[in-house]
């Protein structure tokens, strides 16, 4: 093989692994769009636990997180099906960390309905307590 092959073979070569890493590169950045537009939610409103509130007698009291995925889900199941509600924030708020403590700990989010306690989020369970609570 001649200089001058072996110039045109190692250039052909490198313009495919050129091509392979910007195929490579596109497939990441259009993947993490997607990751993003996947992950979006609806937005849903935060309310939190205060006295006016807690005095008015929420049907549910509920101990959660920002981060939490079954916070969310519950919030916006409550809003769409008009049970009223407010929320303790279990990291952020003196009240939300004491009543965490009191209740086990453990996964969020905690759901008081009445004298129910419920752990973790599941629209069955809600609606078994609230039926009960409401006889």
């Amino acid at each position: 093989m001649n200089e001058q092959t072996k110039t045109q073979s190692s250039t052909v070569n490198s313009n495919t692994k050129t091509a392979r890493n910007n195929k490579g590169l596109f497939f990441i950045i259009l993947l993490f769009f997607a990751l993003i537009l996947l992950s979006r939610h609806e937005p849903v409103n935060t309310i939190d636990c205060t006295p006016e509130i807690i005095a008015s007698k929420p049907d549910v009291i509920m101990l959660g997180a920002w981060w939490c995925t079954y916070c969310y889900k519950a919030k916006k199941y409550f809003q769409h099906n008009n049970i009223h509600y407010c929320e303790y924030d279990m990291e952020n708020t003196t009240i939300g960390k004491q009543l965490y403590q009191e209740h086990g700990s453990g996964a969020v989010p905690i759901l008081l309905i009445g004298e129910y306690q419920l752990n973790g989020f599941s629209e069955q369970q809600i609606e078994a307590a609230l039926t009960l609570l409401k006889q």
